[in-house]
């Protein structure tokens, strides 16, 4: 299964008054995380611009559950995987790490922008090249062809 794995230490400006991650932080380090997944795994976002006429990866969903909270000094470990390709959105799961054990457990969906024809100052979602899903297989049809 193709992962990636990609790590942030809390800062103090990370924190609330609680003294602990203020929950938004959780969702820009999936995003930086999603970014270093594909580009870990030899798609980076140049090779993608220029070999398939790639916009970017537009966010449509996102989602965490939080199991445990994360403190000033804490060192995350982010595993992510594609978790579903569709014929123009997949689905990224993300296991966010303090010490081994899961703290937090997100998913994005995320659409394959290009430009639109009709409109090239507007984005669409356009076919996901098999390429890009050859190359990053998805956990769960790893699973399922097991």
């Amino acid at each position: 299964m193709a992962a990636g794995n990609f790590t942030v230490k809390v800062e103090w400006g990370d924190c609330d008054a609680a003294k602990i991650v203020f929950y938004p932080n959780f969702f820009r380090w999936m995003d930086a995380a999603a970014w270093n997944f594909f580009d870990a795994n030899g798609l980076s976002p140049q090779k993608l611009f220029s070999a398939h006429g790639w916009i970017g990866f537009p966010l449509v969903g996102a989602r965490a559950t939080f199991r445990k909270p994360a403190r000033f000094g804490d060192k995350l470990e982010i595993e992510t995987t594609v978790a579903r390709w569709g014929g123009k959105s997949f689905e990224l799961r993300h296991a966010i790490r303090i010490a081994g054990e899961v703290a937090v457990e997100g998913r994005e969906t995320r659409i394959w922008g290009v430009s639109d024809p009709a409109n090239p100052g507007k984005l669409r979602a356009g076919a996901i090249p098999a390429e890009v899903k050859a190359r990053i297989p998805a956990a769960d049809a790893e699973k399922n062809s097991a």
